[in-house]
């Protein structure tokens, strides 16, 4: 007779007359004495240990061994509270490491099963649930071995959605309050968390008016403009500008468009700070969407290609102000070339990212296979959007070079320019209510 192990988890009614149920804990970020904030252990066919080698989203997962010689069935539960005629859109990521164990959605029943010979990668289980009544019920995964088990097994589970922010911060938790009092702009985005929160700015921002190509140009000579180091009128480069000292070029506006180049200094072009062959091409409108198309020197552009951003440990080229290409620093969870901008700039690159995943979340899941580098930054989601290591690294560096007044002034520009707004820059806090910190 088959052996069933039940995993179950809490939900709790959300705010503000949304249905937005919470699993407390549900990305398994907070432990007390080895045990998961929130859960309880009621049998012992079970054993669920922290893990940070195999997650989905924030620093740590749960390890569940399933053990065998057990009893029928082993629950790991809390209390679940939902609201008659309110739908909630549960979903949990399942990671399979050896194909004898299978995982069972529960949402108020039994539901579909994880596919367990698709080992070593995540897996997600959903379900979408209408509450018949006013009550209490459970939530949560049923593990059932299979042929070939061999009576222990590890399966990674994380992210169960939609979760509180209670027990730490992780991608998609939010930081449980939402923000209020924004702009009209914003006014459908009040009070909202999570990915609820980057959906919503996605309507926000979707419809901008696509410019062309060649407008970029115009955009660039009159709001590009250094008005804030040497304040000389020329464009400000981030990847030639020295922001703490005299510049070792400067561009004249329209002059010195790019054309051909053999070195620094020699002319500006349209630097896609995410990357076009990412997204396919020349397609429109990411490749006008002046959000994230910033002017830089032709030459430090072309050696950047299409590597991602990150942080250098030992550089094979560094431009005059600074800016590095080489191969990654210890720690950074990734084995690569990449080019790292100077500190002054990567605030303003961050948030171009965060827009990107915002503004293209209808599209960008299927990004991932179209450029080898591409692929080591997206994770094929159309939520979290980044791999783990480049959505920390972007939530750094977002803390860690705030919004300046040039880029306010920009944001007012490219409204101006294509009709939409980066959120990050006007509410920085909305990085942290979305992708946790």
């Amino acid at each position: 007779m088959k052996r069933a192990l039940t995993l179950l988890g809490l939900l709790t009614f959300g705010v503000q007359g949304v249905a937005v149920a919470q699993v407390s804990n549900g990305d398994f970020e907070s432990w007390i004495n080895g045990s998961p904030e929130h859960w309880t252990t009621i049998d012992s066919g079970i054993s669920v240990d922290v893990t940070s080698s195999q997650v989905y989203s924030g620093s740590s997962a749960a390890a569940i061994t399933v053990n065998t010689g057990t009893q029928s069935s082993t629950d790991f539960r809390q209390t679940v509270s939902v609201t008659d005629g309110e739908t909630y859109e549960f979903s949990v990521w399942i990671y399979h490491t050896e194909g004898g164990v299978a995982a069972r959605l529960y949402v108020d029943g039994y539901l579909e099963y994880s596919t367990p010979a698709t080992t070593g990668q995540w897996q997600q289980l959903r379900y979408s649930y209408t509450a018949g009544s006013t009550t209490s019920i459970e939530v949560g995964l049923r593990f059932y071995d299979q042929p070939g088990f061999d009576g222990s097994e590890v399966v990674y589970v994380d992210r169960f959605e939609p979760t509180g922010s209670e027990g730490g911060s992780s991608g998609g938790t939010g930081s449980g309050g939402g923000l209020s009092d924004l702009s009209s702009y914003y006014q459908t985005a009040e009070g909202l968390t999570g990915y609820t929160l980057k959906t919503a700015l996605y309507n926000i921002i979707k419809d901008h008016s696509a410019q062309s190509y060649s407008d970029l140009w115009t955009f660039y000579s009159e709001y590009e403009l250094d008005e804030s180091y040497e304040n000389d009128g020329s464009i400000l480069d981030i990847y030639s500008e020295n922001s703490s000292g005299t510049d070792s070029y400067t561009f004249t506006p329209g002059n010195d468009q790019c054309g051909s180049y053999s070195g620094e200094g020699d002319c500006y072009n349209r630097e896609h700070s995410f990357p076009r062959s990412w997204f396919g091409g020349a397609v429109a409108p990411m490749n006008t969407d002046v959000h994230h198309v910033f002017p830089t020197d032709g030459y430090v552009n072309g050696r950047r290609s299409s590597y991602p951003y990150g942080e250098v440990g030992s550089a094979t080229y560094i431009s005059d102000n600074g800016s590095k290409l080489g191969s990654t620093a210890s720690g950074l969870s990734y084995s690569g070339t990449v080019f790292e901008p100077v500190d002054a700039f990567k605030g303003d690159i961050a948030r171009a990212y965060f827009y990107m995943a915002t503004r293209y979340q209808n599209v960008i899941s299927g990004w991932e296979s179209n450029n080898t580098y591409g692929d080591a930054v997206l994770n094929g989601t159309h939520d979290q959007v980044f791999e783990e290591w480049f959505l920390t690294m972007l939530l750094q560096w977002h803390q860690e070079d705030p919004v300046s007044q040039k880029e306010l002034e920009r944001n007012e520009d490219a409204y101006n320019f294509q009709g939409n707004r980066n959120p990050f820059v006007d509410y920085p806090e909305f990085v942290t209510e979305i992708w946790g910190q």
